[in-house]
């Protein structure tokens, strides 16, 4: 339970539940200070404050109440038996003769009843409770000397109390089964809606796997064979550069399938998950347990952000080793710059800009600001594109594992920042059984 928690559930109050017995103890306690500065006093040999005296003791046992409820139960039906023996050995000893309050015998009898019966460590309050309950009913109501005033006291004073408690703390119990089902439930249904992800993601990658790098590999050896059957050096220049964009969309798609496919995010740095592990390891064991190898070398990762930044007019920095970045990060890196760049060209003509990227062991960190414009933007070139550039790189990243933040600076400015995790889960390149389209060259 929580530190705050009362006495539901396990029976075990915390703080707040101590200082409501604490409060309702030293609260009993003022209402016989009262009592006795009212003219309720005891005449026998221990002096006219020995009722005070002796009920001040008893509420002062109830502040144990929560940690020994067995222990103080027996001692409150101890002193209970204690004051009626006084009182027939000799009237006004330890209870007044002429009370202004006919309450019952120790006066903290229906509190020490509710906290016994309610605070009781177990399910269901024991034997033990119930035989205290009844030993304080019965010493109230006084069979030996039958009175309805006494079966009045017994009654009210120490059954009632005792059948309120096992209501309340039953209808505790019911709430808190109900909270613990509604939570049940809630956990089913998120991992149902898990489940359904995962398996929506898994359909589009395949649909992404035999539709879409189907066309983009026909469109790589149309211009393939484009390139080797004209003579025009421009038809050649188009064509390679139509395959080499292709080549790199088949990559990228086949990266972004692999994320699809696997439904894992960042593995720890360093290292990537094998596929053909990751297949049949457990649910989050991936880069743990997992054989491992090294993360992929290549030169693929998106283009050269130098030449991109350069011809942007734009200042670069690069920090930390580009090497321990998968491919698939570091084109999603160069994506974001390139995107931001074309942003800066469109809205904010003239602006200085400058490019941060630091790679580090386990994430992949850009940061793109830039001043604000000296001159005014073309209102055709704003109104190109489909304005949707930075939400679709915001869904890419998030695909990856990372996060993407855009907004205007104090400055007047724009600062755009992502953050990636260093490695995601290799894909298998392998091609399925059947027929299939050649891979394209890597660029």
């Amino acid at each position: 339970m929580t530190a705050g928690s009362t006495f539901a559930g396990d029976r075990s109050p915390g703080w707040a539940g101590h200082a409501v017995v604490f409060t309702v103890v030293v609260a009993h306690a003022c209402l016989q200070v009262l009592l006795h500065a009212a003219g309720q006093r005891t005449s026998g040999a221990l002096g006219p404050a020995a009722e005070l005296v002796f009920n001040l003791v008893v509420d002062a046992l109830l502040l144990f109440a929560p940690a020994r409820p067995r222990a103080v139960g027996v001692l409150v039906v101890l002193a209970a038996a204690i004051a009626r023996v006084a009182d027939l050995a000799a009237p006004g000893l330890l209870t007044s003769t002429d009370a202004l309050y006919a309450g019952p015998v120790p006066l903290a009898t229906p509190v020490a009843v509710w906290i016994l019966v309610y605070l009781w460590p177990t399910p269901t309050p024991a034997p033990t409770a119930f035989a205290c309950v009844g030993a304080l009913a019965l010493l109230n109501a006084q069979p030996w000397a039958p009175t309805w005033t006494g079966l009045y006291v017994g009654v009210v004073y120490a059954v009632l109390p005792a059948v309120i408690a096992m209501y309340v703390r039953a209808r505790a119990s019911l709430l808190s089964s109900l909270r613990e089902r509604v939570e049940i439930a809630e956990r089913e249904r998120h991992l149902l809606n898990e489940r359904a992800i995962v398996a929506e993601r898994q359909h589009l990658a395949a649909e992404m796997h035999d539709v879409v790098t189907h066309h983009v590999t026909e469109i790589v050896l149309h211009a393939g064979a484009l390139r080797t059957s004209t003579d025009d050096e421009a038809v050649k220049a188009a064509a390679r550069r139509i395959g080499d964009l292709g080549s790199r969309t088949m990559v990228e798609l086949r990266d972004l399938i692999g994320v699809m496919r696997s439904g894992e995010r960042a593995a720890p740095a360093g290292v990537t998950c094998d596929r053909d592990c990751a297949r049949t390891a457990a649910p989050g064991t991936c880069g743990r347990d997992c054989p491992r190898r090294a993360a992929r070398s290549t030169d693929d990762r998106g283009g050269d952000l130098a030449e991109l930044t350069g011809s942007a007019g734009a200042s670069l920095r690069v920090g930390g080793d580009p090497g321990t970045a998968s491919p698939a990060i570091s084109r999603a890196a160069y994506r974001v710059v390139q995107e931001a760049l074309t942003n800066v060209r469109k809205h904010a003509p003239g602006a200085r800009v400058s490019v941060d990227l630091r790679h580090g062991d386990d994430a992949v960190h850009v940061e793109i600001l830039n001043t604000a414009p000296t001159e005014p933007a073309d209102p055709s070139l704003v109104a190109s594109g489909s304005r949707t550039g930075l939400a679709g790189l915001r869904r890419r990243v998030s695909l990856l594992g990372g996060t993407l933040r855009s907004g205007p600076t104090e400055q007047g400015g724009y600062l755009v920042t992502a953050s990636l995790p260093a490695l995601v889960p290799a894909e298998d390149h392998r091609e399925p059984e059947g027929p299939a389209s050649p891979d394209p060259p890597s660029p």
